[in-house]
């Protein structure tokens, strides 16, 4: 029986492997290592760790790595202690492949303890193109890994040009499609039932938005103006607003300081009426799934909130070219501009059509297929394959 060893680092790649980790489960020819390192296991950011253990397969093995801090130098200590621990994982695990996503520097920890190790890797997500140090992490884990599931068709060429094997490039879609697709979704009055949401004091009578937005790595020093200006935009518009916490990468300690610093300024009358470290998957989608907008920088305005025509406005630079949708309004770090963008949002609710641009949803069972059959003998020995012209 082959060994598969998935392995989970936060809530933003946890999210795309849900579907890949049951379909993975369900294969009576494959056997599930669940591997759950990094933030997961930070209580200051949710502590995701408990919902991988109560929605999913058992976890096989855990690692603490992270060092904490608000500063570049923590995420380079982190990969550090990263590899440390997680060759020491694989070790006793023995998987015959390990299973990524994405692009976090925790990820990148993951792809060199596995490929140095001479343990092959599939990587999902590769080949996409945005902004920041991420662009960089993304297309180092490519050359790293040896089995390849990029989300789109573009992507899947960008590969290719890099001179990976076209017998081990396939483009299955985003895993996450598939799961918002099988989610059993609640009507307004129960969602205050659902995990998590038990204190959420949003009027489903009214528009509300859901606020995430992360440090740029590169601006990280910007973080807290940054944060600032989004949250005066929407205090100005005054709608009712769930807030996210961003990443802990660098800047993220003055973002949080900033929305305290908001939260006490308005006080009672302030926009921002909930804000979690953590909600699970299931929770988050009816959330997004009845808002009016989603605000912020996060990739799930551009892989999720297409699926229920959700408009959304993307600040900044993080999800610089991604492949997006029509409900995607891009703007800069200005006052004026995040403004007029929400107001246009509150004008253009659900009134986008649904985009099969990240797959149709059946990412997870084709993943779990081909690492069933696929020949991974001297598959570790990469080479560069020149593309025809």
């Amino acid at each position: 029986m082959r060994k598969i060893c998935v392995v989970t680092g936060y809530r933003s790649d946890y999210t795309k492997l849900k579907s890949v980790i049951e379909s993975i489960h369900s294969n009576p020819n494959l056997e599930l290592q669940l591997l759950v390192f990094g933030v997961h296991l930070l209580e200051d950011y949710g502590t995701s760790i408990n919902n991988v253990v109560t929605e999913t397969a058992p976890i096989s093995y855990r690692c603490d790595t992270t060092i904490e801090g608000d500063s570049p130098l923590a995420m380079v200590k982190t990969i550090g202690v990263s590899i440390i621990e997680l060759s020491s994982a694989y070790n006793q695990l023995d998987p015959d492949i390990v299973i990524l996503v994405g692009d976090r520097y925790e990820i990148l920890a993951a792809a060199i303890a596995a490929s140095i190790g001479n343990i092959p890797v599939a990587h999902i997500q590769g080949g996409e193109v945005s902004g920041t140090i991420d662009e960089t992490i993304r297309h180092t884990v490519t050359k790293l890994s040896h089995v390849h599931f990029p989300s789109t068709e573009l992507s899947k060429e960008r590969i290719l040009m890099m001179g990976e094997n076209p017998e081990h490039v396939f483009n299955v879609g985003c895993p996450a499609v598939d799961y918002i697709k099988d989610v059993q979704y609640v009507t307004k009055d129960k969602i205050n039932k659902l995990p998590g949401l038990s204190r959420l004091r949003i009027d489903f009578q009214k528009p509300y938005f859901i606020l995430i937005q992360h440090p740029v790595t590169t601006e990280y020093e910007q973080a807290s103006q940054q944060m600032t200006l989004t949250l005066e935009a929407l205090q100005d518009i005054g709608v009712q607003t769930v807030l996210i916490y961003p990443n802990p990468d660098a800047g993220s300690g003055e973002m949080v300081r900033a929305i305290r610093k908001h939260r006490r300024k308005y006080g009672k009358n302030g926009v921002i009426r909930n804000a979690y470290k953590n909600i699970s998957f299931d929770s988050y989608l009816n959330l997004l799934k009845n808002s009016s907008c989603l605000v912020g920088n996060s990739s799930s305005g551009i892989r999720e909130a297409h699926l229920f025509g959700i408009p959304v406005v993307n600040i900044g630079t993080r999800q610089s070219n991604r492949e997006r949708t029509d409900n995607i309004v891009d703007v800069d770090h200005g006052h004026t501009a995040i403004k007029s963008a929400l107001l246009s949002a509150l004008h253009n609710n659900n009134c986008f059509r649904d985009s099969e641009i990240y797959g149709n949803g059946t990412a997870a069972q084709q993943i779990a297929h081909i690492l069933e059959y696929i020949d991974l003998d001297n598959i570790f020995q990469k080479m560069s394959f020149q593309q025809k012209t």
